[in-house]
């Protein structure tokens, strides 16, 4: 029997993806491990290897689809000297389900509507009468099947209603098998607008932002999957996580002074540190000193770390990833600066795997070299908290007593209340500022 080929999760949080390249063509044969597509996930464009051995037999959704949900079937594998003889009966098959749905309908509707006699009179009223009693009972088939199990709406259906703030629920779906689509959504829209009560004839209620501006004098631009993700994530973490800020003031002249000295030193081994290693290395040891911020929400309960996991922000086309350093606790700065750059290059080159950037127990997020001195970050979840890394400027400061000039980084620390309160990450920010200006501590 003919194989499935599923969407694949590739990722522990993947709900949907872009099927964005199939590599193959149908009556292609395949082996076990060869690249058949590529997948864009929020993070990464991914390669979708075959596990099975067989030839290509059908590719039900095509190059550059977007939104594809987990499980659903993207094609049809031939195995063991199959034919298309064996494609065609799997794919009555996988047509099954419709055709049983379509019959019930039709059941449901002819056995409803009874035989009319006509006369001249009232042959009109009869056809009115027909066509109302038909559009009656499809309502009812549809309501029946869309309200057995959870409601069926397409994607973009879906996320049009949240944006209209439309309630779906009991919106007759015009799609196949009941299926809630997207000018089900639009119709529903227009018949809400239709009802608004305005107190004045001129007066205009936005029911979209488009509405507030001049059609022409815009670029829509289309959501990234990225975007999207990056959207719905962090409004779900802000709505979720009770988080609150604590900033410090940290001297960089020692550490500059060390990181110059190191990187002349080691420059014919290809060492070149930069702050961020530092800042790096600093924060799992703080980690260490303070377990209680290496820890994460669960719910109902907590989750203490063993190891050092620090992810760090960087900017990449349409977006952010968060990279994460492993172990961060058993390496040298050197291992850090290394991996670190490796990590930037594949970022940046949406060639990172889940478990590069999934997971992770703390994160650093650094926009000094943007002129920015300081900011707030958003808690990468499931992590409990986040360091915000502002520019290192010359500042006026008092030392011993007098007016001096030293090179300040302002470091704001975002945290779970749930978590981590707030004398905890007190402990936790004051000790990094510590190591910041003593970087000799953090050879112990």
């Amino acid at each position: 029997m003919p194989l499935k080929l599923f969407m694949p999760a590739l990722s522990p949080t993947m709900e949907e993806g872009n099927l964005t390249k199939w590599l193959i063509k149908e009556g292609d044969v395949i082996k076990s491990g060869d690249v058949i597509a590529e997948i864009e996930t929020d993070k990464a464009t991914m390669e979708f290897e075959s596990i099975d051995d067989g030839v290509l037999g059908k590719i039900l959704i095509p190059s550059g689809t977007e939104n594809v949900r987990v499980n659903t079937v993207i094609a049809i594998v031939l195995i063991d000297g199959e034919t298309e003889e064996d494609l065609i009966d799997h794919n009555n098959d996988l047509d099954k389900d419709t055709l049983e749905t379509k019959s019930v309908d039709e059941d449901i509707i002819n056995d409803s509507i009874s035989p009319i006699d006509f006369d001249e009179e009232n042959k009109a009223s009869n056809l009115t009468d027909v066509k109302e009693s038909k559009n009656l009972q499809i309502e009812t088939a549809n309501i029946k099947k869309t309200h057995q199990g959870k409601v069926i709406i397409s994607p973009l259906a879906k996320r049009l209603a949240a944006e209209g703030n439309i309630d779906y629920s009991n919106i007759i779906g015009s799609g196949p098998n009941g299926r809630i689509v997207k000018r089900d959504i639009e119709s529903s829209s227009i018949v809400l607008n239709n009802h608004i009560d305005r107190t004045k004839s001129n007066e205009f209620i936005p029911n979209n932002t488009k509405d507030y501006y001049i059609t022409g004098k815009y670029d829509v631009v289309q959501l990234t999957k990225m975007r999207e993700i990056i959207s719905n994530r962090l409004t779900k973490t802000i709505s979720e996580i009770p988080q609150y800020s604590l900033n410090i003031d940290c001297s960089v002249s020692n550490l500059n002074e060390t990181r110059k000295r190191i990187n002349r030193e080691k420059i014919q081994d290809g060492v070149k540190l930069s702050i961020n290693d530092f800042i790096i290395k600093a924060s799992s040891k703080c980690l260490l000193e303070v377990p209680e911020v290496n820890s994460s929400w669960a719910g109902d309960c907590i989750l203490k770390h063993h190891s050092s996991d620090i992810g760090f922000a960087v900017a990449v086309e349409g977006g952010l990833i968060t990279p994460i350093i492993r172990n961060v606790n058993i390496k040298g700065l050197k291992e850090i600066s290394l991996e670190s750059k490796e990590l930037i290059i594949k970022a940046k080159e949406r060639k990172l795997s889940p478990t590069e950037y999934e997971g992770g127990n703390f994160s650093i997020s650094n926009l000094g070299s943007y002129g920015i001195k300081s900011f707030n970050s958003i808690i990468n979840q499931p992590q409990s908290s986040i360091l915000s890394i502002g520019i290192a400027e010359d500042r006026p400061v008092v030392i011993d007593g007098a007016l001096a000039i030293d090179m300040i980084m302002t470091v704001t620390m975002t945290s779970d209340h749930r978590v981590i309160d707030g004398a905890v990450a007190a402990k936790f920010i004051s000790y990094f500022k510590k190591l910041i200006e003593d970087p000799s501590l953090l050879l112990l």
